[in-house]
């Protein structure tokens, strides 16, 4: 699965542990890759892959009149909710409409052709100006 994985455009290493059935994939800066293309990777190769942890980059516009966040080079939108562990960060971003932020949390299990995805977000880093 590794060597599927690091023939990806964008991948920089790949650390693949089986016993622990994870999957450590560290991406080059402007990469184009997203997370449902590893997993589709990760099902061809007869796994099934569970919850993603991520640092995504991108720009906070609304849907449905909550913030999401358009992740930056990519045409994918992933709708924000808080992570269990970190309530309010969500509410955040309402005053940053149009700024790119950088979210870090955790992106659920998903079916392959489930959309949109909802990202946990359990840290968010300031605006950029």
């Amino acid at each position: 699965m590794s060597v599927a994985i690091k023939k990806v455009a964008g991948v920089d290493s790949v650390k693949v542990s089986l016993n622990e059935g994870l999957a450590d994939i560290k991406l080059k800066d402007g990469n184009k890759v997203t997370v449902e293309q590893i997993r589709g990777i990760i099902r061809r190769n007869g796994f099934t892959p569970k919850e993603s942890q991520a640092r995504v980059a991108g720009d906070v516009v609304e849907r449905n009149g909550k913030p999401a966040l358009a992740v930056t080079g990519l045409d994918q939108v992933y709708l924000l909710a808080d992570a269990p562990d970190a309530q309010g960060k969500v509410e955040q971003l309402k005053g940053w409409m149009g700024k790119q932020v950088v979210l870090s949390g955790q992106l659920p299990e998903t079916k392959a052709a489930e959309e949109p995805q909802t990202l946990l977000v359990r840290e968010v880093a300031s605006p950029s100006s």
